[in-house]
């Protein structure tokens, strides 16, 4: 008996079969974070900037991405017992951005905002890593991962900090 293996011709307009979205290689080309106190909560919005391609790619796996981020944001968040309540993404197409959207409870201990659970994923730290604090708002900017990142945090009311905490002065 004899098997003869060969190669057939490739077909002539044959279709290229699509890997999925690895959304965990996509990187926005900046990262703007706001955060406002108020009350117990703090009100939390992180906007990736996207380049025309990254952001095409997800468009077309939209709710993959949503599921992705909100999943892993909340997962890190649970790790320092702090929870995001009613987590959204929202899709600006014309900024070619997105946006996480959420409310973070169990921040406030006593008479402070512990934001450990923010500063150390980022390898951040209020005083080392130079935050200028202004009367009622900390802010920074520069490079995390590559990425240019802003961060602004506001209060109410005029704050001081440690590294990792934030209490009212008045």
């Amino acid at each position: 008996m004899i098997l003869i293996v060969g190669c057939g011709k490739e077909e002539k307009g044959a279709t290229k079969v699509e890997e999925p979205l690895k959304i965990a290689q996509l990187r926005p080309l900046m990262n703007s974070i706001a955060i406002i106190a108020e009350g117990d909560i703090l009100h939390y919005q992180r906007e990736y900037f996207w380049n025309d391609e990254d952001f095409s790619k997800l468009l077309e796996s939209k709710e993959e991405f949503k599921t992705t981020e909100i999943d892993y944001f909340e997962t890190n968040l649970q790790r320092y017992n702090r929870y995001a309540v009613n987590s959204k993404i929202e899709f600006n197409e014309l900024k070619k951005l997105t946006v996480l959207l959420c409310d973070i409870t169990g921040v406030k201990e006593g008479y402070w905002f512990d934001f450990d659970w923010f500063l150390r994923p980022y390898g951040l730290d209020f005083v080392d890593s130079h935050f200028e604090r202004k009367e009622k708002e900390l802010s920074w900017e520069g490079e995390v991962e590559g990425i240019e990142t802003t961060i602004s945090i506001k209060f109410p009311y005029s704050i001081s900090n440690c590294h990792e905490h934030v209490w009212s002065v008045e």
